[in-house]
């Protein structure tokens, strides 16, 4: 039997000159006003129910499903050390009670915890679920990250704002699909054909119900994160509370209103809200989980104990990056308007670079170069500026550029000021890596990434080889997931990363972004990128969830993609 998707949303009561009331609610959250953060947690709790574009005939009650269940629970930010000392910590009592007694590194009673899996990269949010919610990279799965820039449409997106401040592609995200209309590979739901809802979770194109706060209170919450302007952590405690709350609640009450799906997914965002904006982020971060997700966990554990299923139910944990902490200051900050950064570099070096703005006035079209951060990495994206040599002249975005002429000269300006601070003596030891390739024409696939080395581009192998990184995961094959394949060109021309590694010290690290914050992600350092995957069966043997996640994987090696070959191993025959 299939099913047509449905959105549980609730902002169809709210009227459109209420909408910025709301933006500027969630904005006061900042100063943690009481009234304040009770009306945002009334806004995000409040519901409807609406089809996506068809008519829907499927959303009575269902009849209790044959064969096991599952629930995926999707931790946003979780670091899988975070994680693990908060299970082993005592206070979190659902999911260690769950998994049962560990009975050896990672091996538990009734779960297992897969050691050293990994991220894609960039180890950022948006790039991170489509992966888990394919099972394929970027360069196959057409999401590089949480933002990009596609030449061939001229069209900048942000789902996820890093670098540009609106919240358009965000509210898009939820309201209409984006991410899901970019992906161009089949999602879990559309594999597995079963009836699954989503709470939250960007990635929902394919699923049965999927669910969701209020999409404009949520957008001007991260609105002001991405400004800047929410930081402490009883402002951060109390929004991201709501926001996971107000998740679970929408999961109930589909649970209660439709029955229960084959496949439940549900998305905590308000970890990763929290753990930028905490002073001690690792640490804050497992008390979170401690105070907040291990309840809300529980909540859904019991619905299906109450409802006789839970022992039929696998349970799955899996995040999508971790955080590394940094400098919550202007001073480590590389955003478009800080000295130092990428677009001030290309800048003095003769590039005319595209305005960090979603929506660009038509005397502002003629950028040559295109920046798309992603925290620790940025990528840049280049025009063939013979076509485009005069100011006001728009470049022609279906050509490539020149390797020599245009890549290799920004390459060289990029190095150059990294190593001598001229001519912005700001930009002086920002950058660890530059990863720059030979452009491919539309219909080509793109080259594999190489590193500058101060003389030519070299392989990664070559490279790591004479200068070894251990602190860099798997560089060479996570560069081949990000730019190898139909896809990869929309990763850009040149992929700069931030000195960001956790062992230099935080006064040395920088991150390309518009707000500060205590953490960052998006490298390929163990910190950003080692996340949980655990599965766990009520009474079940840990020793047999081992057998199946580690059949599960990529060759014995574990990634979050492996989510996806699970999850239609458990429950899709």
């Amino acid at each position: 039997m299939s099913y047509r998707p449905v959105l549980l949303r609730d902002y169809s009561h709210i009227s459109y000159r209420l909408r910025p009331l709301l933006l500027t609610a969630a904005i006061a959250l900042a100063v943690c006003l009481v009234d304040a953060c009770a009306f945002v947690a009334k806004t995000l709790s409040t519901g409807g129910e609406q089809p996506v574009a068809h008519p829907v005939v499927t959303t009575a009650k269902a009849p209790p499903a044959e064969g096991p269940r599952a629930i995926v629970f999707c931790l946003d930010g979780v670091g899988y050390p975070q994680l693990m000392e908060a299970i082993r910590s005592g206070k979190a009592p659902h999911i260690a009670a769950l998994l049962g007694k560990e009975k050896d590194q990672g091996l538990f009673e009734h779960g297992y915890s897969a050691p050293g899996v990994l991220s894609v990269l960039p180890s950022s949010t948006v790039a991170d679920w489509s992966a888990t919610f394919t099972g394929k990279p970027p360069a196959q799965n057409g999401v590089p990250g949480d933002e990009w820039f596609d030449r061939q449409h001229q069209r900048f997106y942000a789902p996820v704002p890093i670098t540009v401040t609106e919240t358009t592609d965000f509210s898009a995200m939820l309201n209409d699909g984006l991410v899901g209309k970019q992906l161009k590979v089949p999602t879990l739901y559309e594999q597995l054909k079963r009836r699954s809802y989503v709470s939250m979770l960007m990635v929902y194109r394919g699923s049965t119900l999927f669910t969701t706060v209020a999409p404009t209170t949520f957008a001007g919450i991260v609105g002001g994160l991405v400004a800047g302007k929410l930081s402490g952590e009883t402002s951060l405690e109390a929004i991201s509370k709501s926001v996971d709350t107000a998740s679970i609640d929408k999961v109930l009450q589909a649970i209660d209103e439709h029955g229960l799906p084959r496949l439940q997914v549900i998305y905590f965002p308000g970890i990763d809200l929290f753990t930028h904006a905490s002073p001690d982020p690792l640490h804050a971060q497992v008390g979170y989980i401690e105070e907040y997700t291990d309840k809300s966990v529980g909540q859904v554990l019991d619905a299906y104990r109450k409802l006789g299923a839970l022992s039929n139910t696998y349970v799955i944990l899996v995040a999508d990056h971790g955080h590394t902490p940094t400098m919550n200051d202007g001073a480590h900050r590389r955003g478009p308007d800080d000295p130092g950064s990428p677009f001030a570099i290309l800048k003095a070096s003769g590039f005319r670079v595209r305005k960090a703005s979603l929506n660009l006035s038509k005397s502002e079209q003629d950028f040559q170069a295109v920046i798309a951060s992603q925290g620790f990495m940025a990528y840049i994206y280049l025009a063939d500026r013979s076509t485009c040599q005069a100011a006001g002249q728009t470049c022609d975005w279906s050509r490539p550029p020149r390797f020599h002429d245009d890549v290799m000269r920004a390459v060289r300006a990029l190095y150059a000021e990294n190593q001598s601070g001229v001519p912005i003596p700001q930009g002086k030891g920002n950058v660890d890596l530059i990863f720059a390739r030979r452009p491919a024409e539309q219909d080509e696939e793109a080259e594999s990434f190489k590193v500058f080395n101060g003389r030519e581009l070299v392989s990664i192998p070559h490279y790591l080889k004479k200068n070894p990184r251990p602190d860099l995961a798997d560089l060479e094959e996570r560069m081949k997931w990000l730019g190898d394949g139909p896809y990869g060109g929309r990763t850009g021309d040149i992929v700069i990363l931030a000195k960001a590694s956790s062992s230099i010290p935080i006064q040395d690290r920088y991150y390309f972004a518009t707000a500060t914050h205590y953490s960052w992600h998006g490298s390929p350092d163990m910190s950003d990128s080692n996340v949980p995957l655990i599965l766990a069966l009520d009474g079940g043997s840990g020793v047999v969830m081992q057998d199946i996640v580690e059949n599960a994987s990529h060759g014995g090696t574990f990634s979050q993609m492996d989510l996806t070959p699970l999850v239609l191993a458990l429950i899709g025959r």
